[in-house]
């Protein structure tokens, strides 16, 4: 995996919503997806947060999920993030199980893709296919 950038693992067939959006309206583009988290972003596309299930277990807890939250309250701000050209060797976060999603964005902050455990073990299953050939 030495030297792979980001770029080149990272989805982008991202899901979105406004920072307006509610936990409820959140939770239906997820269900509808088949994502488990979803990016918080600005009118320009930059990131603002991200909700992700364990949020949603949260709010939960805390209140009706059915009630009128906007995700701003509940979401993730302080969220890592990668650029493009990002090594994935450097991202030791995904590796350590600290976090499965990590938002790929550009200077400006604006979210170009994102990178999952998922997309690293189908990176390392072909690589180890292709030794094996």
């Amino acid at each position: 995996m030495t030297d792979v950038p980001v770029g080149r693992l990272m989805s982008t067939d991202l899901v979105t919503v406004s920072v307006d959006a509610t936990a409820a309206e959140a939770a239906t583009r997820m269900l509808e997806t088949d994502v488990n988290s979803v990016l918080v972003v600005d009118e320009a596309g930059r990131l603002e947060g991200i909700l992700t299930g364990t949020d949603f277990v949260t709010l939960v807890r805390e209140n009706d999920p059915g009630d009128r939250t906007p995700v701003g309250t509940c979401m993730t701000t302080d969220v890592v993030t990668a650029s493009r050209t990002d090594s994935v060797e450097a991202l030791t976060t995904l590796a350590d199980g600290q976090y499965t999603h990590v938002p790929v964005t550009d200077d400006e902050r604006v979210v170009v893709g994102m990178l999952s455990t998922t997309d690293l073990t189908r990176h390392l299953a072909e690589k180890r296919r292709r030794s094996e050939e």
